[in-house]
């Protein structure tokens, strides 16, 4: 699958240190060698979004808009748990989540 990073992702990312890092990175590569969304382990679809699923990695999420017609998957968001349910968040996701 073809990946590709919103702004706000690669920020987050940069701030993530230890075990968190190396995480991501296997997350990445998992996503890069799947062929379908399916494939992936703790991804869920969010409720009342067309293409957005949601990444387990431990105290974080990940959020992915999937683009299935283009087989490309859009990190972004990379927030901590308690940060990624926000309503800010929720109504710009939900924006992105229509283009």
């Amino acid at each position: 699958m073809r990946v590709e990073y919103s702004k706000q992702f690669v920020k987050a990312a940069y701030k993530l240190t230890g075990k968190y890092k190396q995480s991501l990175k296997r997350t990445i590569d998992q996503v890069i060698l799947a062929q379908d969304i399916k494939e992936l382990t703790n991804c869920i679809k969010m409720v009342g979004f067309e293409n957005s699923y949601r990444l387990k990695m431990g105290d974080y999420r990940l959020i992915l808009i999937v683009k299935i017609i283009e087989n490309m998957a859009i990190f972004e968001l990379l927030l901590s748990r308690g940060e990624i349910y926000r309503k800010e968040h929720e109504m710009n996701l939900r924006k992105k989540d229509k283009e």
